[in-house]
């Protein structure tokens, strides 16, 4: 019995200086604060009906289940793996990613996906690229095209018969330019019988 006890002893003493030391090193906690936030933020939307699981250890939230009306729904803030073809705008010549800028978000009626790049270019050679290049998209379209004071812009291009619309937007960042680009698209109504 008494070598029993030792034994356990000894076992409770190694798992507290284990505890201890990946405390030291700070990832014991940050790995229990992304569980409670996770936890908060799954009842936050479980708390109407809904049913979601949240993720926050890809670098950024993901979360994924079904809203309070039973419609599956996915979102992925700041990790989504966003390429031209998902956004449908071309990406400007050499304009890289901003980190965790990704975010990709599906639900019963629809999906909206928006990506941030970053060019060293001028705001005014990046917002020519970009007027020349939608241009023809915008034929037969609801188009609303704004200047800025730094050469930046804002195009938005409405396809009410795809029920699908893109934005981009163009600012300065440093000594280059900050790409915005959003497409969102509406799950087209169900043809009346």
């Amino acid at each position: 019995m008494r070598k029993h006890t030792l034994n356990a002893s000894r076992t409770a003493l190694a798992l507290a200086g284990l505890a201890l030391a990946l405390t030291g090193c700070g990832k014991v906690s940050e790995i229990a604060g992304e569980k409670a936030a996770e936890k908060m933020m799954e009842a936050q939307i479980n708390q109407n009906g809904g049913n979601a699981k949240v993720d926050l250890t890809k670098g950024g939230v993901t979360a994924e289940g079904t809203d309070e009306h039973g419609k599956a729904f996915k979102m992925e803030m700041g990790s989504a793996q966003l390429t031209e073809a998902d956004v449908k705008i071309p990406f400007y010549p050499g304009a890289k990613p901003s980190d965790n800028s990704g975010t990709r978000i599906k639900n019963g009626g629809g999906e909206m996906m928006s990506i941030e790049l970053h060019s060293s270019d001028s705001t005014k050679t990046v917002s020519t690229w970009y007027r020349d290049k939608l241009k023809t998209a915008g034929e037969g379209k609801m188009v609303f095209d704004s200047s800025s004071e730094d050469n930046g812009m804002s195009l938005s291009i409405n396809d009410s018969k795809a029920h699908e619309n893109v934005m981009v937007n163009v600012s300065a960042d440093g000594d280059g330019s900050r790409i915005t680009l959003i497409r969102s698209v509406e799950d087209k109504p169900a043809a009346a019988n």
